[in-house]
């Protein structure tokens, strides 16, 4: 009896096996780079909310308003360095940014009516009369450490909240890369698109995400920039600090690493495929990052660039933009078969 059922759970397990096909080494490399690239992404973003924590500490410490002064300026520099590693994760969809519940942890935008600002003030007010207040939510996001650290404010009003604002950045700066480097998690869902729908919903996954993440710079510019009678620049990304520019270079490039080192370029320079060659689009597409980022205006201040003539060449750089994004929203797809309809890059 106990043979017969080794043998039944033997000849299970050798069905199970075979029953799964095996994965293509093209699509494999993408996924072991695709993974690689994400994960030291999210692991510069810990490492720099770390400092980030400390620095807002030391700065708290400080025992003279000429120590404060240095501390203050370092703390801003170490804010902007967070900002822009944060940058490189802005739109990701159907990732552990979404599964830990993290997506707005980092960063609440738009805030149209400045609701981090008025939640904040409420919130100084309350404790400089002891009154008890929960951190949480836009007062615990970067843009909220931006509103303390931009506005005319003692240290002793900003150190209040100071600290908790660092210390929960700095715990979900960890939590995200830790779900990164889980194989039970996002790595394994990457293994189950391979294995059940092939290459089809790999690169559907990695081009939806790429696309995505156009869409979040897109909308960096778009908001502020409306129309030439109008601009918003209180509608732009970190107009507290006059940082806005800086951070959406900061994004496009980062945009341009994920394409060039995040797997798809390589896969598409190693298709193995009859007539496959995918010269031309790689071409396209190098050009179209390099003609975006040549006519990106210089600077940090988008509201500068928002100011009478000036206006002009954030038109002249939407043009290029506007083919970057043909070039990966639609050209690229098509070079692949595939269709990145609404289902396949709003995250459900």
């Amino acid at each position: 009896m106990k043979k017969t059922l080794l043998l039944l759970a033997t000849l299970g397990t050798l069905t199970a096996c075979q029953s799964q096909p095996p994965l293509d080494p093209a699509l494999q490399t993408l996924s072991d780079h695709h993974l690689t690239f994400m994960r030291a992404q999210a692991d510069r973003l810990a490492g720099e909310l770390q400092q980030l924590q400390q620095a807002g500490s030391d700065y708290c410490r400080a025992s003279s308003s000429a120590t404060q002064k240095d501390a203050l300026a370092d703390l801003k520099q170490h804010w902007r360095r967070s900002f822009a590693t944060w940058s490189a994760h802005q739109g990701q969809s159907g990732g552990p940014l979404d599964a830990e519940g993290l997506s707005f942890a980092f960063q609440f935008w738009p805030d149209k009516k400045d609701t981090t600002g008025k939640q904040l003030q409420r919130q100084l007010t309350a404790v400089e009369q002891g009154q008890p207040v929960r951190q949480q939510g836009v007062t615990t996001t970067l843009g909220a450490m931006e509103y303390l650290l931009e506005n005319d404010l003692t240290a002793r009003q900003r150190c209040l909240l100071l600290p908790g604002i660092g210390a929960e950045l700095a715990a979900n700066g960890q939590r995200l890369s830790t779900a990164w480097h889980d194989a039970d998690g996002y790595q394994q869902q990457l293994n189950r698109m391979q294995q059940q729908g092939g290459s089809t919903a790999l690169l559907t996954q990695i081009l939806g995400q790429l696309s995505h993440r156009y869409e979040r710079i897109e909308k960096k510019l778009v908001l502020p920039l409306n129309t030439v009678e109008h601009p918003r620049p209180l509608f732009a990304e970190a107009w507290r600090s006059g940082q806005s520019l800086h951070f959406l270079r900061a994004s496009l490039l980062s945009l341009e690493q994920e394409y060039r080192h995040g797997g798809i370029r390589a896969y598409l320079q190693g298709s193995q495929q009859p007539d496959s060659s995918h010269a031309a689009v790689i071409a396209a597409l190098d050009h179209a990052f390099a003609d975006t980022l040549k006519h990106l205006p210089a600077g940090d201040s988008l509201g500068y660039w928002l100011e009478g003539d000036r206006y002009a060449a954030l038109l002249r750089f939407k043009l290029s933009f506007d083919q970057l994004g043909y070039q990966l929203k639609q050209r690229l797809p098509e070079e692949l078969g595939l269709n990145l309809g609404f289902n396949a890059t709003d995250g459900d």
